[in-house]
């Protein structure tokens, strides 16, 4: 299936051009690059063979690919997606799924009806550090867990050194920019090692001289319907990256450093910490996320994290957006059914 597959990747920046490498790297040989940039799609297609090169997705589209990856920017995905599925196209859409709700009902409907796979680009999950925290919480060694802190940030302007971050989509409320979205994994990891939010406390602002007109900061309280507290912090101002967290449960606490690739673990049974660390190459996450996708296509199935679950995040996301104007009140959102 791999060697006659023509997969389409629209938007050529730096995670179309990864997803691009390790595709190659799992047997894709035949690619059409779509960008509206001469360069990035110079950029994407060194050391492929012969890849059909498009400034125009109408273009692309016309190449009738069988799979694509949506890699543009936020506000462009569900248009993408939704003419794609609608063509009986295999689609990997990008987090978020997009920067509004509206169309993503129709988006899941035309999915089943076509029975195309659909898959949101969700990395964290695939993630060596979570997944054993994720193995950990489902062996129930800390019994009933009690609350969570999960806090993450980066500074925008190191992000992608090669580029002034005043033009990037992140930093852009007309492209879906806005560090909850930009940064909606964790809203997302939040839901699948915890569960559904019930109730949520939120504040979303910009706080920094960073010359965008979104967010860069955003906190919350979440009480989910499993009974677990999680307090949850992202923004695009800490000058050294940032990513951790601390479960406490009735048989003990786990602490961990995504970034450092450390886990630490008490048990009240044994009365002291366990330290471990994982070593590994932060694309492995993309890798597995890709070769997910591609033995979904293969092997006919839905894949772990399909449109539906990226409703959910998004729905997520847009609350916590929801709060940037600080109105009283309006923060406190339940998402009960």
């Amino acid at each position: 299936m791999k060697k006659g597959l023509k997969v389409l990747v629209a938007g050529c920046g730096s995670i179309g051009r990864r997803h691009i490498r390790n595709l190659s790297s799992l047997g894709i040989k035949d690619f059409i690059l779509c960008d509206p940039n001469p360069e990035s799609l110079a950029k994407a297609s060194e050391g492929l063979t012969a890849p059909l090169l498009c400034e125009s997705f109408e273009a692309a589209l016309a190449e009738s690919p069988g799979a694509a990856l949506i890699c543009t920017p936020s506000s462009m995905h569900l248009e993408m997606a939704t003419e794609l599925a609608e063509r009986g196209v295999h689609v990997f859409i990008e987090k978020p799924l997009s920067n509004s709700l509206e169309g993503c009902d129709q988006l899941a409907r035309t999915v089943e009806n076509k029975g195309i796979v659909a898959m949101m680009g969700m990395c964290y999950r695939f993630h060596p550090v979570f997944q054993h925290v994720k193995n950990l919480l489902d062996s129930e060694v800390l019994g009933k867990v009690y609350h969570v802190n999960y806090h993450g940030g980066h500074y925008l302007p190191d992000w992608h050194p090669y580029a002034d971050y005043r033009t990037e989509y992140a930093s852009r409320s007309v492209l879906g920019g806005g560090v909850v979205l930009t940064s909606i994994h964790g809203l997302d990891n939040i839901r699948w090692l915890f569960g559904e939010t019930e109730e949520c406390k939120t504040f979303a602002d910009k706080v920094s001289n960073l010359e965008m007109d979104v967010e860069d900061l955003a906190v919350g309280v979440f009480r989910l319907k499993s009974g677990v507290y999680v307090n949850w912090q992202t923004d695009f101002l800490q000058r050294v990256n940032q990513h951790r967290m601390i479960i406490a449960g009735e048989k003990g606490t786990i602490r961990c450093d995504f970034i450092e690739g450390t886990i630490e673990t008490y048990l009240v049974d044994f009365g002291k910490w366990f330290t471990g660390r994982l070593v590994y190459d932060i694309n492995t996450m993309y890798v597995e996320e890709m070769r997910h996708f591609l033995d979904c296509i293969e092997r006919g199935i839905n894949p772990s994290i399909d449109i539906k679950e990226g409703c959910r995040t998004l729905e997520l996301a847009l609350t916590v957006k929801s709060s940037i104007s600080g109105t009283p009140g309006e923060e406190e959102i339940c998402l009960t059914a």
